[in-house]
């Protein structure tokens, strides 16, 4: 019996194996990762980074978890070529594998600081338990950082910087952090926190060059001239889809491996699913991937099911994004952009402690951005899949009474 084959070892691949053994489906499962270590979680790298848990907390599963689930780990492994009408895989110093169905869950990869010598040390990111390693070593001994970007990543950089003494410059391109979702109020709030601790941050602002000495970053340069001394630079401006092996298996690629709403590529038995899958909508465009844990784990699950015979269909559910940013909880939900058109918001602020915002299309509520309290998170993103118009909620409905108290 010529088994499944995974390429990835990240939520999407530990989601589809467990929905591939939930049918009872005793095949095989190859699974090849270029990581050099079983599952673990990513998100917990920045926690582990700040002291609050342990190396040991950010395995994902149990020691166990391959052998009990019939599958075969191989770590630190490149798969070179795929053929798809053959049903073989090549990875690195092996010979070729034929495979009935092959999952692809190769994620995605950081984009490099375009200006800097690549061999600098003290080029990082955060995205590994590698950069974890590296990260550690090099703030032991800083003199200074300075993180470039404005998403999630960046601001777990600059935390963690912060955390270990260092001071820390924070570069962005936009006028505030998280742009297209956070209003400048919002980010005012996240801003002041950094700046409180120590943080220099220049807004509207990009790098141009990073200079380096004896081997090891030295200084940075910014297009309006200013020039930073630090000894790491971090790099967090944007992701790259890895799928490479799915264009060269003959499969539709647009900056991401395009998938049905059963995670299959255009190529036979090939399906793809994670932060490098791109599901098209009913219009017949890619929706963008969302790059988010629960939404991996989903795609994961539908395609596991889907490599095992069965006939799932994935439904993305309403967007949800909760993090945590210098003490202050933040969650996003639904469609929160503050750039979208023909919306209105209602905004509850309660000084720089907590701040509610409410944006809604004819009365129907579309998105919520809580910073603070987000206690009400998960209610706004019911009705938010209800598509309830908030004047037919109850009288005593929670988001009904917190949009009497936004409004004049």
């Amino acid at each position: 019996m010529d088994p499944y084959v995974i390429v990835g070892n990240g939520v999407a691949a530990v989601n589809a194996i467990e929905a591939i053994r939930a049918r009872g489906d005793t095949t095989p499962i190859q699974i090849f990762t270029d990581q050099e270590c079983a599952f673990y979680s990513r998100p917990s790298l920045y926690y582990i980074m700040l002291g609050r848990i342990h190396w040991a907390d950010a395995w994902g599963r149990p020691p166990d978890f391959y052998d009990r689930s019939g599958a075969e780990l191989h770590c630190g492994t490149t798969v070179r070529a795929i053929d798809a009408s053959a049903h073989t895989l090549e990875a690195a110093d092996s010979a070729p594998l034929r495979y009935s169905r092959l999952l692809l869950a190769t994620g995605t990869r950081g984009r490099f600081l375009p200006w800097a010598e690549q061999d600098l040390d003290g080029l990082v990111t955060l995205n590994t338990l590698a950069d974890v390693v590296a990260l550690a070593r090099l703030l032991a001994d800083s003199r200074g950082v300075v993180v470039v970007g404005g998403g999630l990543t960046s601001i777990e950089l600059v935390e963690v910087c912060r955390h270990w003494g260092v001071q820390t410059t924070f570069v962005m391109r936009s006028d505030r952090f998280l742009d297209r979702q956070l209003t400048f109020d919002e980010a005012e709030m996240i801003h002041s926190r950094l700046r409180a601790g120590g943080v220099e941050i220049l807004t509207e602002e990009e790098l141009i060059s990073v200079e380096g000495r004896n081997g090891r970053v030295a200084r940075a340069t910014t297009k309006s001239g200013r020039h930073i001394v630090c000894d790491i630079a971090a790099c967090t401006i944007g992701v790259v889809s890895n799928q490479e092996l799915a264009a060269a298996a003959g499969a539709e690629t647009e900056r991401g491996i395009v998938v049905d709403d059963h995670m299959r590529t255009s190529s036979p038995d090939v399906y793809a699913a994670g932060d490098a899958a791109r599901v098209r909508r009913a219009d017949g465009s890619a929706a963008p991937s969302e790059m988010l844990w629960y939404v991996a784990a989903g795609m994961g699950r539908t395609a596991g099911a889907n490599v095992a015979g069965g006939d799932e269909t994935y439904r993305p559910r309403a967007f949800l994004n909760v993090a945590e940013f210098c003490g202050l909880d933040f969650c996003g939900v639904g469609r929160i952009d503050p750039a979208q058109a023909e919306v209105e918001s209602v905004v509850i602020r309660d000084r720089d402690r907590s701040s509610v915002r409410l944006v809604m299309r004819d009365g129907v509520l579309l998105g919520a951005c809580f910073l603070g309290d987000i206690r009400l998170a998960d209610i706004a993103r019911g009705v938010i899949a209800q598509g309830t118009r908030l004047a037919e909620l109850r009288a005593d409905h929670p988001l009904r009474l917190l949009l009497e108290m936004g409004s004049p």
